[in-house]
């Protein structure tokens, strides 16, 4: 039985470490993956763009439906802060509903891909934000813990991502978790729709617990961009229109590469979007 699917990048509003509450949106960067079904395989295989690597993540997200080859196409820069384990997980759990003929219940996938994450130790959170915005598009406000969506909305525009020189800073939950004002801030910021103010609060808080620069996020502002560190880090992340980004595109480039894409509008498969994955929202928990 084979099978493939889909899932975009995801780009960062709010990182849900602080809170348990994320925000994210789709980026038009694509994760492909195939699978392939093989009875007499004694353990699966996987490639990613053409090299074989470690396939115990396979082995555990697959586990109730067989062993498989899995090739892997993917355009997401890897521990950049822009959801590639997410939207890889999303492909392959996709593909393999798809293999076995099973509904695609985004519901399903998108906590079969947390639940795996949190298994692997792929995620602190599960990422159920960015996996939702891999999987559905637009921009989304996530209840992490619960696991359960408070907002999806469809935005278009332009995408400028930063990846800059410098390497991925120490994560501590501890200096992440010990003051979550502004993340409490964004919050809100982002349940009213201020979403360039709500990436500015999360990229402060954020920038100065892990270690980058906010030059990048400041000279967005400056222009009227919605602009902020993506995840963990350390890419940035913009949206904007077209214009908006021309303009910034001019400079993001002294600080290292950039990859101008679109805003996904729509989801990465014909996915089913069940009402009781949504939730309203009742403060930080």
């Amino acid at each position: 039985m084979k099978a493939s699917a889909r899932a975009y990048a995801a780009g960062t509003v709010i990182n849900a470490l602080a809170t348990g509450i994320g925000s994210a949106f789709g980026i038009e960067l694509e994760t492909r993956v195939s699978v392939s079904f093989e009875e007499d395989l004694k353990h699966s295989v996987l490639y990613l763009n053409g090299v074989e690597i470690d396939a115990s993540v396979v082995e555990k997200a697959l586990r109730h439906f067989g062993k498989a080859v899995v090739e892997v196409e993917s355009e997401i820069p890897r521990r950049s802060g822009l959801g590639s384990s997410s939207a890889f997980m999303n492909a392959l759990i996709t593909a393999a509903f798809k293999a076995f003929n099973q509904e695609l219940d985004a519901y399903k996938i998108l906590t079969a891909n947390a639940r795996t994450s949190l298994e692997c130790g792929i995620s602190y959170t599960g990422a159920f934000d960015d996996a939702s915005a891999s999987l559905l598009g637009g921009l989304v406000i996530s209840n992490n813990t619960r696991m359960k969506l408070i907002r999806w909305e469809k935005i278009s525009g332009d995408v400028l991502i930063l990846i800059p020189p410098w390497n991925r800073g120490e994560i501590s939950l501890e200096r992440i978790r010990s003051d979550v004002t502004l993340i409490g801030q964004a919050i809100r910021e982002a349940i009213d729709g201020k979403y360039c103010r709500a990436m500015l609060s999360n990229s402060t808080h954020y920038c100065s617990a892990i270690g980058y620069p906010t030059e990048p996020v400041e000279e967005a502002i400056k222009l009227g961009v919605c602009a902020g560190l993506s995840g963990n880090g350390p890419t940035y992340v913009a949206f904007g229109s077209s214009e908006d980004i021309d303009e910034l595109e001019n400079v993001w480039d002294k600080y290292g590469r950039v990859i101008r894409t679109r805003l996904s509008e729509r989801p990465a498969e014909n996915v089913k979007v069940p009402d009781h994955m949504f939730l309203e929202f009742s403060g930080l928990v």
